[in-house]
C-alpha cells in the first residue's frame, strides 16, 4: 500500500467521490376486492417491516363547522376498540416491541407501525382492529380534548406557529385547508363522541384507504395476510374529495400579527400553489432549490449573507391533494423587517425574469438527485414514500424514474413554471411582532390588516401538550 507524504490541501474542499448508482426498492401493488389498495416494498437491510394503513379521512375532509373533527377521530384510534381498553393498546404495542403512531395531516389519517419482521402478522391484526373497530370511549374524548385545548394554548405563545396559522388562513379563508388541523375553542367544545363516530363511518371505509408495508418480508406472503385480514370487511364508499382550490386573491395581502415589544418578527410569505400530482411540481421542485429550498440559495443567501437580516431563510412548496402552499418562511430583526421583505419580493421577480445560471441549475439538479436516498435509509422513509405514490395517484416508476427527470430538466423549463406558479403580485404576507414598528414599513406593499392573538381561554384540568403537526 502506498501512502502520500503530501499535505492535505486546505484551500479546497476534496474532489467529490463517484456518485454511487440508485435504484428504488421495487415493489408489488395489489386492490382487494372490497376497494383496499395494498402495497409491499422488499428491502432485505435490517429485520424491520413498517406498516401504514392510510384513509382519505384528513383535516380537508373536516365539517365546515366541525374543525378538529380529524384529528380528534385519529387521536381515538388506539383509545379502546370492541376487544382492548387504552391500557390494554398499549400493552400489545410493547410486545410488539414497535412504535405505533395515530394522527390526520391535511389530506389522510393514518396508522403508522414499525416492528421487527417476525411481528408483522401481530401488527397488521392490531392496526386493522384499532382502524375499524374503536369504540372511542367518552372519557378518553374528555382526554384527548384537554390536551388539544392545552396545545392550543401553548401555540398562542409560539411567534413561528402564529405566523404560520394567520398565513394559513390568510391563503385559503375558511375553505378546506384554511381550518386549524386542531379546530378552535368553540369547535372542540361542541365535538361530542357521535361527531366522531359519524366521522369515522364517513371516512374510515376501505374501499378508499390503502395499505403499505415496507422492509424484510415477501410481498406475496403480505397480500395473503391483508386479504386474511381486511378482506373480508365491507368496503364503504370512499368520501368525495372537497373542493381545496382557494379563491385567487385580486392584490398582495398584509398581515400583521401584533405582539408588543417583540425584539425580532417572525415572516411568512406565500399564496397557493399546485397540488402534487401536477405535471410542473418536479421543475418545481428545482425552481425552489434555487430560490429558497437549500442553504446556498437565492433567498438565504440574500437576507443571511448578503444582509445580516437573519440567521436562515427558506421556501418550499408542499405536496397535497389539492394546491399546497408555497411559502417562505424566515426571522428578521423588527426594524428591518419591510426591507427583508422586499429583497424576497425581488428573489421571486427576477427567477420570473430570467433564466437562471447555469451552473445554478446544475447545483439544484445535483441537490435532488443526492438526496433523495437518504429519504430511503429506513423502511419508514420507503414507506413514506410508496405512501406519496398511492395517496397522490403518481406514476407507478415515478421514482425510478426521479434520477432521468430531474436531469432532463433545463433553464428554459424552469422560467416557464417559475412565471406560471410564482406570483409576487398575489402574495399574502404575515409578520408576527410589534405593529406600532410594522405597520410603517408594511404599508405600501398591499392591503394591510392588524390582528391580535385570540384571547387566552382558561383549560380545564390541563394535561401536557404534546407536539401535533405542522398547521400550514
Amino acid at each position: 500500500m502506498t501512502v502520500s507524504s503530501a499535505p492535505p490541501r486546505r484551500d479546497r474542499p476534496p474532489p467529490p467521490g463517484p456518485v454511487e448508482p440508485f435504484r428504488f426498492p421495487s415493489y408489488e401493488r395489489v386492490r382487494l376486492a372490497n376497494g383496499l389498495t395494498v402495497v409491499a416494498a422488499r428491502s432485505r437491510r435490517a429485520p424491520l417491516v413498517a406498516l401504514a394503513l392510510a384513509f382519505p379521512a384528513g383535516a380537508a375532509y373536516d365539517p365546515p363547522d366541525g374543525g378538529g373533527t380529524a384529528a380528534m377521530t385519529a387521536a381515538l384510534l388506539d383509545e379502546g376498540t370492541d376487544e382492548a381498553s387504552a391500557l390494554e393498546i398499549a400493552d400489545r404495542v410493547a410486545d410488539l416491541g414497535g412504535g405505533l403512531a395515530t394522527g390526520a395531516s391535511r389530506d389522510v389519517a393514518y396508522l403508522e407501525l414499525e416492528i421487527l419482521r417476525h411481528q408483522a402478522a401481530d401488527a397488521l391484526e392490531l392496526v386493522a382492529e384499532l382502524a375499524t373497530r374503536p369504540t372511542f370511549p367518552a372519557e378518553e374524548l374528555e382526554r384527548q380534548r384537554r390536551r388539544h385545548l392545552a396545545e392550543l394554548l401553548r401555540r398562542r405563545t409560539d411567534p413561528g406557529r402564529l405566523a404560520d396559522e394567520h398565513l394559513t388562513r390568510a391563503i385559503y379563508g375558511d375553505g378546506p385547508y384554511g381550518r386549524p388541523i386542531l379546530g378552535d375553542e368553540p369547535t372542540l367544545a361542541a365535538l361530542g363522541r357521535d361527531d366522531v363516530e359519524r366521522f369515522h363511518r364517513r371516512g374510515y371505509g376501505l374501499a378508499g384507504a390503502f395499505l403499505v408495508a415496507a422492509g424484510d418480508l415477501e410481498p406475496s406472503d403480505f397480500f395473503a395476510a391483508a386479504e386474511r385480514v381486511l378482506g373480508g370487511l365491507p368496503g364503504g364508499e370512499a368520501p368525495a374529495l372537497p373542493d381545496l382550490a382557494p379563491e385567487r386573491p385580486a392584490g398582495v395581502r398584509v398581515v400583521v400579527v401584533d405582539r408588543p415589544h417583540a425584539a425580532q418578527t417572525e415572516l411568512r410569505l406565500g399564496h397557493a400553489g399546485v397540488p402534487r400530482n401536477h405535471p410542473d411540481f418536479l421543475t418545481l421542485a428545482a425552481v425552489n432549490g434555487i430560490l429558497g429550498g437549500k442553504f446556498t440559495s437565492r433567498i438565504n443567501l440574500n437576507l443571511r449573507e448578503r444582509h445580516g437580516y437573519t440567521y436562515g431563510a427558506s421556501s418550499r412548496f408542499a405536496g397535497r391533494l389539492g394546491p399546497g402552499p408555497f411559502v417562505v418562511r424566515t426571522a428578521v430583526a423588527t426594524p428591518v423587517a419591510g426591507a427583508a421583505v422586499r429583497e424576497i419580493v425581488g428573489e421571486l421577480e427576477r427567477i420570473r425574469d430570467e433564466e437562471v445560471d447555469r451552473e445554478e441549475l446544475d447545483d439544484a439538479k445535483s441537490y435532488l438527485v443526492g438526496t433523495f436516498p437518504y429519504t430511503l435509509q429506513t423502511v419508514s422513509g420507503v414507506a413514506d414514500r410508496l405512501e406519496t405514490i398511492v395517496v397522490h395517484d403518481l406514476p407507478a416508476d415515478y421514482y425510478e424514474t426521479f434520477p432521468r427527470a430531474v436531469a432532463a430538466l433545463d433553464r428554459a423549463r424552469l422560467l416557464a413554471a417559475a412565471r406560471r406558479h410564482l406570483r409576487p403580485g398575489e402574495l399574502s404576507i404575515v409578520a408576527v411582532g410589534p405593529a406600532a414598528d410594522l405597520e410603517p414599513q408594511l404599508r405600501e406593499l398591499g392591503d394591510l390588516q392588524v390582528e391580535t392573538p385570540a384571547a387566552r381561554t382558561p383549560t380545564p384540568e390541563p394535561v401536557p401538550a404534546t407536539p401535533l403537526g405542522p398547521q400550514a
